[in-house]
Formats: structure tokens, sequence, C-alpha cells
């Protein structure tokens, strides 16, 4: 029987992760949660399910087995405790919370109900990422001496986000997560400044346009840290993001600026997404794909997730 799952949170990314669910032959779309009752009924309508203000329904429905949370990173932690003690299996969007203190109140009921919980890092389901942690891991560049990671995107994500996230939580936690995966090293102590001045010429609540950051790491290692969204919105791809490891022995890098597509109109040249959701086939691929169809195996039969 199919693992029916709820998706809470009705945005640009609930949105995928509902389609991923109801394309999935490993699952069964249940219903949909959203604060925004004309949103919720829309995204519901579209996949011809039911729809709920809050998660006090699918607490209560016996039926439905796990849930995906991919609400903003501020309103993580109600509804992923909630539906953890309610016994459903939770995939919670990255960052895993907001604060610190949020995101131990999370892991606190997450060990102590008899549910699971996965945090959905994207990029551990990316070939390239991957590649890049299993060849340090393997030595074929010796010890880590020193990384670069970050990500750069839109303006108008910047503003679509703006009271809701900030770059570091929307876009800099894969790289902070990916630094320490990829290198194998903690961080352990960071110098970080901020740019604030798109936001402080908008009418959007402030947020910070753009973070830098020194990072040392265990062992010795030293990282720079950079994510933004301050791209001009014409630019070709709003999925600009870069990793290098230098060791001893040699070196791993990993550029996502040309996903292999290219196209070129009227308004000028774009580089579609080629990896995270693309669309092959009328069906999402992919790495999120990748991670949702990881998620419901896991849970349907029982396995750990992936190692982190």
């Amino acid at each position: 029987m199919s693992l029916r799952v709820a998706v809470v949170g009705a945005g640009f990314m609930g949105q995928l992760h509902a389609r991923v669910i109801a394309e999935s032959p490993l699952a069964q779309l249940a219903a949909i949660v959203d604060l925004d009752a004309d949103v919720a009924d829309g995204v519901a309508a579209n996949f011809g399910v039911a729809s709920y203000r809050s998660v006090d329904a699918i607490c209560e429905d016996q039926e439905v087995d796990a849930t995906i949370v991919a609400v903003p990173d501020t309103a993580h932690e109600e509804p992923a405790t909630r539906l953890l003690q309610a016994g459903k299996a939770v995939l919670l969007e990255k960052p895993m919370a907001h604060t610190l203190d949020a995101a131990r109140r999370i892991a606190e009921v997450a060990r102590s109900s008899r549910s699971r919980l996965m945090v959905g890092h994207i990029l551990r389901f990316d070939p390239r990422y991957a590649g890049a942690a299993a060849q340090v891991a393997e030595g074929v560049v010796g010890e880590p001496l020193h990384v670069t990671a970050g990500r750069f995107t839109f303006r108008d994500v910047g503003t679509r986000m703006a009271g809701r996230s900030s770059p570091c939580f929307y876009l800099g936690i894969h790289d902070i997560d990916a630094m320490q995966w990829v290198t194998g090293r903690r961080i352990t102590r960071l110098f970080a400044r901020a740019v604030r001045t798109l936001a402080l010429n908008s009418s959007e609540p402030p947020t910070d346009d753009a973070i830098f950051a020194t990072c040392e790491l265990e062992g010795g290692v030293v990282g720079n840290l950079q994510f933004g969204w301050t791209l001009p919105n014409n630019f070709p791809s709003g999925i600009n993001a870069r990793l290098e490891v230098v060791g001893t022995m040699g070196s791993v890098a990993i550029d996502t600026h040309d996903h292999g597509l290219r196209v070129v109109g009227a308004t000028g040249m774009t580089i579609p997404d080629g990896l995270h959701w693309p669309e092959t086939n009328q069906r999402i691929a992919g790495d999120l794909a990748d991670e949702v169809n990881h998620f419901v195996d896991s849970v349907s039969n029982d396995k750990e997730f992936l190692g982190r």
C-alpha cells in the first residue's frame, strides 16, 4: 500500500513537493495544508485532494502516514513538533529552524516521539556534491587545506522572501552544510559581514542582501562562505553556486552556473535548472524527486535515512 503523504505549506517549494508525491509510484498525496485558504484550496484542487488551514486535521487523520513541512523557516517549529507528536513521519525543509532553541525543541520531540524526522538538504542528493564528498572521503585530494562555497540568486527572490527568511537560511544553509559534509570537518568559528543596500532601498521589511564569512574548521582547515539574492533579475540563471576543496594532493571543484542547456530568445539567454527539479517528460525529476522518494522509501520500508 502506498504511503499517504500530506504537504504543509502550499508556496513555491510546497507545490513542488506535492507534485513529486503525486507523481511518485511510492506514495499518494493525501492533503494540502496552508494558512491561506485560497492558496490551499487552489493547490489542493489541482491535485484532487483535501485542503486544510492547520495541521489539526492531519494529526487526527489515521490514514495520513507522513508529512512534508515546507512553510517558511520562521514557522517550522509548531507544525513539525505537533506532527511528530501525532506519530507522523516528517520531512522538514531546510533549515531545521530559524533559531538554535527552536531546532533543539524539534530535535527533542523527534527523539521522544514514536515518529521519524528527516531534514531536507537537497544537495545530499545532487550527484555533483555527493561525488565531491566521496572523492574527499576516499582521500583523492589528500587532507583538506581550504574550502570555498557559496551561491547567489535573483533579487526577486529577496523581495518575495523579505520578512519570512534570510539569504543565510534560504540559500546559505546549503553551503554551510556542504562545506562541512564534503570536507568532513565541522565549522568551529567564523567571522561574517552582511550587505543591506538593496533592502534599505526597498519597501519590503529589511533583510540582508548578501553575507560573506571567513571560517575556521576542524583540523586547521580554513574556508570562505558567500551567498545572497543580489543578481539582476535578467541574469541567465538563478542557481549560481560553487564549491572547491583544495587538499594536500589535489582539489575537487563544483560549478553550477551552466546546467548544459542554454536558451536564447528575444529577451536574452536563460540557463534552465537541469538538476534540482527539472521537468522531464512531464514529470519532476532530479535532486528533489530523489530526496522525496528516499524519504518515502525509508519510511515505508523502515530504512535508515541517508547518513549525515
